[in-house]
């Protein structure tokens, strides 16, 4: 029996390194309380082991960087002036307000808080900042900041602070809380899960990360009238003049930022540049279907894409990385057993949206690696798809970075977009910058983390050869501007100035800015202009009909998109306006696929007679338009499919599949009796299919609505074709795709005779999957009585079959050995041994550790033992990759072969002999959480195993071993659990030898 190797090796990143969950609202808390106390006594020699690296004063800091050429570096702040920035914004006068978290990380509960907010000021114009105020402060671990309605909104979990400055003296005066509840409930704060980046949006509201894993239920205090909602792991807004509030799609970890058009993009710790393709708020409307997620990763190179540090690593870092491979301290082994080389500490991405660096530069992302000492750039492009997003390195900053500094203490966390036109950049500049919980105790206790609280720098990123006064800008008086003003300032090259004067604009709230917004709207050349002066509107509800026409006309495809978005309020009105309405059905077949996918999203959003005509005239052409299309409201389906023409395309096809299943799932008997007409005599195998599974999900069968027996003469013929041995496998499997749908009374026989002697592995195979579906003793008894004469692969089907249900795996190890012809103990893989001897059912787990007794694998320490020896034998790269494939190809990829479940062994080659023997014979000791097997069971009765590929709010998809993905509805699901360990069973090495052993160990560290 084939067996397969899943190792448990992970790329999860050291540098703000998700820890296990939060559970409690403390936020001290030692390694050995989160990961578990040390394998082995270990010590450390401070002096040999841990030497440090000194700080480097500022003005000798710029020569630690090296910068990309054409760019240069600047400080526009430093200590004492400015101490551990975490993030910055600007108001309408230029003065800079600086987050600093002095608290970090481990002093959150000193009192008074030391977290503060500083404001600087650049008063005499040389760019840098040569005054420094507190503005305000006692605020445990503040991360984020936003100037907006003449006031300073601070995050600083599990608040929201709004701080005023009334008699202008610097100091806020005013203090009051906004929001509350971010956080509560946990046992545990992570430090490296707190709201961050708050961002004015184009939709006049401040948009918030959340933090990934933040939770909570969210208040606003200046509005009780308003209930709290939880926050879920959902991203936050809210109105800065209303104090309206609300929840968006999230999931990112810190860093996010809109490019000029407002679309959304963030980090998380290994994963440097993430974008949402669509407005989370789409997805929810169709219970019926499952929409892909929103948010992608688009770098092109990886979310952990290598980067090209100058600085050394770390020493203790050097020693963690050491002990985790060896297993004498807790925790996940980064990089396959690198200490640095790739993102583990993506932060503060940010498009670039100034107007100093010229027109390549607009719209790339900026993010930072806090353990690496860096600046990375990409290049966004649209993919060939022309809805998704890709970030690529650009051509001239292949194999090194666009700024990296040699100093260690550098810690580049966040930027921003400033008044001058210039990108600045937030650099903690501390010793250490780690989640705590991560640092051994062993190290930790040799290391000081608050090394560097005094510190910190704020850098300008500048071109270089400029002279000091054409790099400067006037200091914005935008607090001063009139009404013409600001609406002059929304075409401004720099977009600080136009989404300044948006948001001035915003509160002021003059009627009297209309007429400015709509005059010569129509000769406008600046698209973004446009969509400025339309979101103002928005902002002013006087965004007119007549307008939006105009924009839906515009010959840039970013403002008609953002004009049919922009259109929805209209159209969702008691009376909307027809001229729109009929404006927006020439866009169906428009060129931008972009567009056509805004349009498929927002007309699933409104009513009116003609939006199934609608729906119907826009080609599924990409995947993304047929999710839109899919995704609009279930009562929708039915018309857009009597209405759409039927294509050829396999596009046109997918998408009348999901509306057949969409229609059958909603089950209204008249629609379904109308769509069982329009199928004629002879439907598709794949036709009924989705019909049937429809009406499973519906909880009813197709025999219980095809009263009138429509569908009989296609279930003959095909009931025909499977029982015709002379019939090609082809049409006999495509003949038996549409039997199994029929009753099981009917379907059982027909499935049993392809189990026969003599028939293809394929058909037998085949066949199984489908039996398999069926809980009656029948077919346990045919799959156990099949037996000899099954083929390889149907085999593996078969014990599949068997293990998954209580009764079967019962009957199973009843006739392991007994009957005549029957499975053998040695005929069942390790896994399905080991499962079934830890079975959840009592009864089938008593009688697997009886019956298979003698193939239940030794104890992992005569395992381990045995194999030692391995580790000196000299292996043969080239007989391990027979073992590879043998073993390993079902679940992992080499030199361009395989299936990756777990990890690429590409990601793995380097954690030395003993780490990877380590992961081969313990695979449970230690795991990544993205490889942990989860166990779902079914209302259906199914028990499937397998590590989650997608959790969402309207199903579960599980990858299984071998790469097949399962996706299971979550009104079908009857509950879940996890051991916490590895879909790689114990025992897949049964059956090597020591030889074998440090065979496969030297083909995996020579993988290319």
């Amino acid at each position: 029996m084939k067996q397969l190797l899943f190792f448990t090796l992970s790329f999860a990143g050291f540098v703000l390194a998700a820890p296990p969950p939060a559970n409690n609202i403390k936020s001290k808390t030692t390694h050995a309380e989160a990961y578990g106390p040390t394998q082995n006594a270990v010590t450390v020699d401070p002096a040999k082991d841990l030497p440090r690296y000194p700080a480097v004063e500022p003005k000798g800091a710029r020569e630690t960087w090296q910068v990309k050429k054409g760019f240069d570096l600047e400080l526009a702040a430093h200590e004492p002036l400015v101490r551990d920035p975490i993030a910055v914004c600007f108001d309408e006068r230029g003065r800079m307000f600086v987050c600093e978290m002095i608290d970090y990380s481990e002093m959150r509960d000193v009192t008074p808080h030391l977290g503060r907010v500083s404001m600087l000021e650049d008063k005499d114009g040389d760019g840098f900042f040569e005054t420094s105020q507190v503005f305000a402060d006692n605020l445990p671990w503040p991360t984020g900041v936003i100037w907006a309605n003449g006031g300073l909104y601070v995050g600083a979990t599990p608040d929201i602070w709004r701080f005023e400055d009334k008699d202008g003296d610097g100091k806020a005066e005013v203090r009051e809380k906004a929001f509350t509840g971010f956080g509560t409930g946990l046992k545990i704060l992570n430090v490296q899960g707190l709201m961050n980046s708050f961002q004015w949006g184009q939709d006049n509201r401040v948009h918030i990360l959340a933090g990934g894993g933040n939770r909570g239920i969210v208040t606003c205090l200046k509005r009780p009238d308003l209930p709290g909602i939880e926050i879920g792991g959902k991203d936050f807004w809210f109105d800065p003049l209303t104090h309206e509030f609300g929840l968006e799609g999230g999931g990112a970890q810190y860093g996010m930022s809109f490019d000029n058009y407002g679309r959304k993009f963030g980090c998380s710790n290994s994963d440097h540049l993430q974008y949402w393709v669509y407005d989370g708020r789409y997805a929810s409307r169709n219970p019926l279907y499952s929409m892909p997620a929103a948010r992608k990763s688009i770098a092109v190179d990886g979310g952990a894409a290598e980067v090209f540090r100058l600085s050394p690593d770390e020493p203790w870092r050097i020693i963690r990385t050491r002990w985790r491979i060896a297993g004498v301290v807790k925790g996940s082994v980064e990089g396959g057993g690198r200490v640095s080389g790739y993102f583990t500490g993506a932060t503060g991405t940010t498009l670039y949206r100034g107007d100093a660096y010229g027109p390549e530069f607009i719209n790339n992302s900026f993010s930072g690696d806090a353990g690496g000492q860096l600046i990375h750039r990409k290049q966004i492009r649209y993919a060939d798809n022309g809805i998704d997003l890709l970030g690529e390195r650009p051509a001239d900053e292949h194999g090194y970075e666009f700024a990296a500094s040699k100093d260690t203490w550098v810690r580049v966390v966040n930027f921003a977009n400033a008044p001058d036109g210039h990108l600045y950049v937030c650099d903690m500049y501390r010793e250490v910058i780690e989640h705590p919980w991560s640092v051994p105790d062993e190290i930790k206790k040799h290391l000081d983390l608050n090394s560097g609280s005094d510190r910190g720098r704020i850098w300008r990123i500048t071109k270089s050869g400029e002279t000091k006064a054409a790099s400067r800008r006037t200091r914005p008086a935008l607090d001063k501007a009139s009404l013409e003003d600001l609406v002059a300032a929304l075409a401004h090259p720099n977009g600080w100035h136009r989404d300044t004067a948006a948001r001035l604009l915003y509160e002021r709230q003059d009627k009297a800015a209309v007429a400015l917004l709509e005059k010569d709207f129509a000769d406008l050349k600046n698209p973004l202009a446009v969509i400025h002066r339309l979101n103002v509107l928005q902002g002013l509800k006087s965004l007119s009909p007549d307008v939006l026409i105009i924009a839906l006309q515009n010959e840039d495809a970013h403002v008609r998109e953002h004009a049919i978005f922009l259109a929805e309020p209209l159209l969702q009105a008691a009376s909307s306006p027809e001229a729109l309405w009929q404006k927006l059905l020439t866009l169906t077949a428009d060129p931008s696929s972009r567009v056509r996918f805004q349009l498929a999203l927002t007309l699933g959003q409104v009513s009116h007679p003609g939006q199934a005509l609608a729906l119907a005239s826009i080609a599924p052409s990409e995947d993304w338009l047929r999710h839109a299309l899919l995704s609009a409201p279930p009562e929708q389906a039915f018309a857009v499919y009597q209405t759409r023409s039927s294509g050829k395309t396999a596009a046109d096809e997918a998408l009348s599949l999901g509306l057949i299943e969409t229609i059958a799932a909603r089950n209204k008997a008249a629609e379904v009796t109308a769509l069982i007409q329009s199928l004629g005599t002879s439907p598709s195998p794949k036709t009924i299919r989705a019909l049937a599974e429809g009406l499973r999900r519906s909880g009813t069968t197709l025999e219980a609505v095809d009263k009138e027996k429509k569908l009989t003469p296609a279930f003959a013929t095909a009931t025909e074709t499977l029982a015709n041995l002379k019939a090609s496998d082809k049409d006999r499997l495509a003949a038996m795709e549409l039997v199994a749908l029929s009753r099981p009374a009917s379907v059982i026989p027909s499935l049993q005779i392809c189990l026969a002697e003599g028939q293809s592995e394929a058909l037998q195979a085949a066949a199984i999957r489908h039996l398999a579906t069926f809980s009656q003793p029948k077919v346990t008894q045919a799959l156990i009585t099949s037996w000899p004469h099954l083929a390889p692969q149907a085999r593996t089907a078969a014990l599949a079959a068997l293990v998954s249900r209580d009764d079967r795996a019962t009957a199973l190890l009843t006739a392991l050995g007994k009957t005549e012809g029957a499975p053998t103990a040695a005929d069942l893989s390790a896994s399905q041994v080991q499962d079934l001897a830890k079975h959840k059912n009592a009864q089938v787990a008593a009688l697997a550790r009886t019956t298979l007794a003698a193939v239940i694998p030794p104890s992992r320490e005569e395992v381990v033992k045995k194999f030692q020896t391995a580790l000196s034998l000299k292996g043969d790269a080239t007989a391990g990759s027979a073992v590879f494939m043998s073993r390993c190809l079902a679940c992992h990829v080499a030199n361009g072969q395989g299936i990756e479940v777990g990890p690429n062994f590409t990601t793995v080659k380097t954690r030395g002999k003993d780490g990877l023997l380590t992961a081969i014979v313990e695979p449970h000791k230690e795991v990544a959480s993205q490889y942990i097997a989860y166990t779902v069971n079914t209302k259906d009765g199914q028990t499937l195993s397998g590590i989650i590929a997608k959790d969402d709010a309207s199903s579960m998809t599980l990858k299984m071993m071998g790469g097949a993905e399962i996706t299971v509805q979550r009104s079908n699901i009857l509950g879940s659990s996890s051991s916490g360990q590895s879909l790689m069973p114990e025992g897949l090495e049964q059956g090597m030898t020591e030889q074998d052993m440090a065979d496969l160990i030297s083909f995996i560290e020579a993988v290319e």
